[in-house]
């Protein structure tokens, strides 16, 4: 099999298909921070391009394996949200499925990720605005597309790469969460609902102004939407606690969002829709700090607790509406001032 995280290799790879030529010049300049696999920037032709290449074992610590024909599945979900939302959404030019290697094109050089903007202080709601949007019109038309239901049915990928080092792993250090937890598995597993991105996070949100471009499809699958809410909503209540003195602002923009989303979703009961999110949410906070893939940029132990504190508050509180849930993670977020 290629392997793409060879330069010289590379080069050939993308001679051979005809994506550089000899007489011109090309860049490539590899990226990092990815954890399932190799990813290049090439600059060639008056065209710029992402390759990517799925790994079988991920770089991380824990030991994580995970099927590299996933590569097909993040290509098949870039066409569909391509087609649904163009305007915040790269084309794909091609997927060779015996390398399991796939070319996309890239957001201008200068793009920053969204993640990069809200680590910063920088929360700007109009491209919070088309995140979500985006989110909720691909919710809202795949769920009528028996099509796409059936082509993204297999969740194998999904379970390898969310269920198994996120919601199952961090049953073995919180064991009294294993009832509570798996009915939420079993309906995230067995729902088939819509297509769901299965990594909508600002790390795969590259921002360019207030342009947006979605990235990073290869957990797609036809399953239930609460993920997708779930792991937005938690990346940015991870930052408020984070970013202390940026909290209020960053539930003031998930408070936002979630209104957009749950007023312009019409494809299930909407407040079922909402308890299940409430539900997999401290899930999700909790797999963020002691999962097989924690974020980077908490690592103090008593932030760590903070956020199982929080998490544990949502569980035991009962909550089943996004209004009663921002105001409990204000509440929370006070706790610290005292």
């Amino acid at each position: 099999m290629v392997d793409i995280a060879n330069e010289n290799i590379l080069a050939a790879y993308l001679l051979e298909r005809g994506l550089i030529s000899p007489d011109t010049e090309y860049k490539i300049t590899y990226l990092s921070g990815g954890v399932s696999g190799v990813a290049a920037f090439v600059q060639a032709n008056g065209k710029d391009m992402i390759i990517k290449q799925a790994l079988a074992k991920l770089k991380v610590a824990e030991e994580w394996l995970c099927d590299p024909s996933r590569m097909r599945i993040e290509a098949r979900s870039n066409e569909i949200y391509h087609r649904l939302v163009p305007e915040n959404t790269p084309e794909v030019y091609f997927y060779d499925e015996a390398n399991y290697i796939f070319g996309r094109a890239a957001a201008p050089e200068h793009c920053v990720m969204w993640k990069t903007d809200l680590m910063s202080g920088k929360l700007d709601f109009e491209v919070a605005r088309k995140v979500i949007e985006s989110l909720m019109i691909v919710h809202n038309e795949c769920s009528r597309d028996s099509a796409v239901a059936k082509e993204f049915d297999d969740n194998s990928i999904f379970y390898d790469l969310r269920i198994s080092p996120y919601l199952e792993f961090i049953l073995t250090k919180h064991p009294r969460l294993t009832e509570y937890s798996k009915p939420i598995i079993d309906e995230l597993m067995k729902s088939k609902i819509t297509l769901v991105h299965g990594d909508y996070s600002p790390k795969n949100v590259m921002v360019d102004g207030r342009q947006v471009f979605l990235t990073d499809f290869e957990v797609a699958h036809y399953g239930h939407p609460s993920f997708d809410l779930g792991f937005i909503s938690n990346h940015l209540i991870l930052k408020s606690i984070h970013m202390e003195k940026f909290g209020v602002s960053y539930l003031g923009m998930l408070e936002y969002m979630l209104n957009i989303y749950f007023e312009g979703a019409n494809f299930m009961d909407n407040a079922a829709l909402e308890k299940s999110f409430l539900k997999l949410l401290p899930l999700l906070m909790i797999a963020r700090v002691d999962g097989k893939s924690p974020v980077e940029y908490i690592t103090r132990d008593e932030v760590k607790q903070f956020v199982r504190d929080g998490a544990y508050a949502i569980i035991n509180s009962g909550i089943t509406t996004r209004k009663e849930l921002i105001s409990l993670l204000a509440g929370h977020l006070e706790k610290r001032k005292g």
